[in-house]
């Protein structure tokens, strides 16, 4: 079994003797003892519990971190135990501690950089998948979910979006690329960020739908205001009992929940009820659309 250490990739300057680091390599020997022979070298355990120790007593360590450094000392204390248990808190707190030595803003700038310029690569693919309607179904690619639509209309969107990517990439691939196994990844890249993307389109009040089926949200990588399906129950009762756990869990709300049917799927969502001035708004917009259709 080939070992790889778990170590902060950007950890910060002054972490590089701290006592967090020499518990996280002391936390990689036990681990590569454990896989490598099914026990820890007893030579060095003294040593070892006194690093643990110094950590625990600490009190810049966060709690959650004291917590799993003291179920792994526990485990090697112990008499009788499963090893894959004890390798399992160990690869849980080595994890905790590179996240608490790492460098925040670089991981920001890491994370920010993490489709490696797909995103701008694929800017016109992502363009007309938001504008590409499929008539069999009467709605646009943004606005099918995987997680609430059919089977059927799954495989639609998927083939559909294949389509478009391959021509997308044929468009950018030069005449002698278009043979490789280069292209051919090249293709399978783009279904795959684009599948993922046609979830979160970008929030806009002109293309959300009449405040059914779809919901604003902040996309966690993102940070953008962006639209996602709502959670369907298959009943009113459903309905109407979510409406009760969510007013439970948040009493100081003073908009009450309630629970309506979707046009949209034909399921039960819950949501606030609207104020006054709201419903006055979409009742102007309404009667707006009346008068333009007759007047045309």
């Amino acid at each position: 079994m080939c070992y790889t250490a778990t170590l902060p990739s950007v950890i910060q300057s002054e972490n590089l003797t701290s006592d967090l680091l020499n518990l996280t390599r002391i936390f990689n020997r036990w681990l590569k003892m454990l896989t490598s022979y099914g026990k820890l070298d007893e030579t060095t355990l003294q040593d070892d519990f006194t690093a643990i120790a110094k950590v625990v007593k600490s009190h810049e360590t966060k709690k959650d971190i004291k917590r799993a450094v003291q179920r792994c000392r526990d485990y090697a204390l112990a008499t009788i135990m499963r090893i894959s248990d004890f390798v399992r808190s160990l690869t849980s707190v080595l994890n905790l501690l590179c996240k608490a030595q790492e460098n925040k803003e670089v991981r920001k700038i890491q994370k920010a950089r993490a489709d490696q310029g797909m995103t701008e690569r694929y800017r016109p693919l992502s363009k007309r998948l938001a504008k590409e309607k499929i008539h069999k179904i009467g709605r646009e690619v943004i606005y099918t979910d995987r997680h609430t639509d059919d089977a059927k209309t799954t495989r639609l969107v998927r083939r559909i979006v294949e389509k478009r990517a391959a021509q997308e990439v044929h468009k950018i691939a030069g005449k002698h690329d278009r043979e490789t196994n280069r292209y051919r990844h090249s293709i399978q890249r783009a279904v795959s960020f684009n599948l993922y993307n046609t979830r979160y389109t970008e929030y806009d009040a002109e293309l959300r739908a009449p405040g059914t089926h779809w919901k604003v949200q902040t996309h966690h990588s993102k940070g953008k205001k962006v639209l996602v399906a709502k959670f369907s129950y298959s009943t009113y009762e459903e309905a109407v009992e979510a409406c009760t756990r969510y007013m439970v869990a948040h009493p100081d709300d003073p908009r009450p929940m309630s629970a309506y049917r979707c046009d949209y799927c034909s399921k039960w969502h819950i949501g606030h009820e609207r104020l006054p001035q709201q419903i006055t708004y979409l009742a102007s917009e309404k009667f707006q659309e009346n008068d333009e259709k007759i007047s045309a």
